[in-house]
């Protein structure tokens, strides 16, 4: 192929692998990348089509019988290619970073902070999209956030590193997985009480929004009416739902630390991220590796709040749990006080647990 034409191919191409990546509309979308193949010559139409595989887990091209033969893999095959391709993404030489969050602990903006000063890619690791733009788009925000093998594979050949945010609670698999590809898990938490009440001002933030629209049931799980209750029936929800999950992914983390199986960097809200950034920024450094991260970048992407609300940084100070009305502070000091014998859980709920 001449370097014309694969320079006017690469042109093309990337607007359209995002265009597809975010097409939820499934005919519309293989219509769409069906006709783009097609205005390629022949030669070019299997790089084509494996981009756009690529950047949309649904799409895959409209070929003939024979063609789908000819392109067709053994099991043998698809072992050695997996095997060639863990390989390679096992033994890259970049910076992998996995922010595994509480919801409402800062980790959006820590996540975006971290892309500012490292230049790298924001990852989605729990599906085999582009980003998480991408998997928003398609409907995946209700999946659990567990990091799978294909995911981290995919990022792992991109290069240059990446870095993921996600819900994520820990397990000895997901903690091998993640020493496997060398991804550095960061782990942040916040108090419960100050946690719920910041998830209430972002559902009802989301909700006022048309862009919730078909799948704004997918994204957040809650009540079509949510909006129109009353904030303690509101709070109480969110406490039920989120609780359990909340004090688990604290523990897998702990649990898993204890058995050594990770070696995560603990970051808190409340001693951390209100804390002081270059302090902050010299331990995200080191744990990163100096090779990669500069803390002095790290600290100016910290310090910078100019794209708060796109970061999803609320209110950024602690205590706002403190008017929480009783008996929601009552069923998470309920739900949490199971969990006494298993950690330490003052922070998460300081020491209201005797």
């Amino acid at each position: 192929m001449e370097a014309e034409t694969v320079s006017e191919i690469g042109a093309q191409m990337r607007p359209m692998m995002r265009g597809l990546s975010q097409n939820a509309n499934q005919s519309d979308m293989l219509a769409q990348g069906n006709s783009f193949v097609r205005q390629f010559p022949p030669q070019a139409a299997l790089t084509i089509a494996s981009a756009l595989s690529f950047a949309n887990p649904f799409f895959l091209p409209d070929v003939p019988p024979q063609a789908a033969r000819d392109l067709s893999l053994t099991l043998d095959n698809f072992a050695e290619l997996t095997m060639r391709a863990k390989l390679t993404a096992q033994r890259a030489s970049q910076p992998n970073i996995l922010v595994a969050c509480a919801p409402k602990s800062a980790s959006t903006f820590l996540q975006a902070a971290l892309q500012q000063a490292l230049g790298l890619h924001n990852a989605c690791l729990f599906t085999a999209t582009l980003d998480w733009a991408s998997a928003a788009a398609l409907g995946a925000n209700l999946r659990e956030q567990e990091p799978d093998e294909l995911s981290l594979i995919r990022n792992g050949l991109n290069g240059r590193g990446y870095v993921a945010q996600h819900h994520a609670r820990c397990s000895p698999y997901l903690a091998r997985m993640l020493t496997l590809y060398n991804v550095r898990p960061i782990v942040t938490h916040r108090n419960l009480f100050d946690t719920i009440v910041s998830m209430d001002d972002m559902v009802m933030q989301w909700r006022a929004s048309p862009a919730s629209g078909q799948y704004g049931y997918f994204n957040d799980g809650l009540p079509g009416a949510y909006e129109r209750l009353e904030r303690a029936d509101r709070l109480l929800i969110l406490a039920q739902r989120w609780t359990p999950w909340l004090v688990q992914f604290y523990v897998t983390w702990k649990k898993c630390e204890r058995l050594g199986l990770t070696k995560p960097l603990w970051i808190s809200y409340e001693d951390d991220f209100l804390g002081d950034k270059q302090v902050l920024a010299a331990r995200i450094a080191d744990f990163i590796g100096h090779e990669f991260a500069d803390p002095v970048g790290i600290a100016a992407a910290l310090e910078d709040r100019s794209e708060g609300k796109a970061r999803r940084l609320n209110k950024g100070v602690a205590g706002r749990g403190k008017d929480m009305p009783t008996e929601v502070r009552d069923y998470i000091l309920s739900a949490a006080g199971f969990y006494r014998e298993d950690e330490d859980l003052t922070p998460l709920i300081g020491h209201d647990l005797g």
